[in-house]
């Protein structure tokens, strides 16, 4: 999916974080990598598996980047990634993928290590009337949400 595509579906979605903290209300979490992976998977579950995203540039990295990225990873999660690879010519724009548990998982190891930040998204109200949300990995086991403001 492109960035387009995701904005279409209505998400939050920022070109830089300080438009973020400008047109939204924000909070920042810290969590470990165990704690970001159930707070993820149980928001998931509460938005619905078609209104989660994620962006992952990990098929934009160079190819020694990739190699670094790749010393984190499992065989079985490198594997997994290949399936999910974009074909050439559409690595430029499809960088948006359904957030499923294989790949929340290896965002949530990535954001822990430093390695490889993401922005998780959720797109449509949960059955308990939560706004849109947009998750932005950071330094420090740090994830800022993005929230419409009440």
């Amino acid at each position: 999916m492109t960035t387009e595509e995701l904005k279409t579906r209505g998400a939050i979605y920022l070109e830089k974080i300080t438009e973020g903290f400008q047109s939204y209300a924000d909070v920042k979490l810290i969590m470990d990598e165990k704690r970001a992976y159930e707070h993820f998977k149980s928001l998931k579950k509460e938005y619905g598996a078609e209104n989660s995203y994620a962006d992952f540039y990990y098929f934009r990295l160079d190819e020694d980047s990739r190699e670094m990225v790749n010393e984190l990873l499992t065989a079985d999660e490198i594997a997994y990634l290949q399936i999910l690879k974009p074909l050439p010519e559409e690595t430029e724009e499809e960088i948006i993928f359904s957030l499923d548990d294989r790949l929340l998982q290896i965002i949530v190891k990535l954001n822990a290590r430093e390695m490889l930040f993401s922005t998780i998204y959720f797109v449509q109200p949960d059955p308990e009337g939560r706004r849109r949300t947009s998750w932005w990995g950071n330094y420090g086991h740090e994830y800022i949400c993005f929230r419409d403001q009440k």
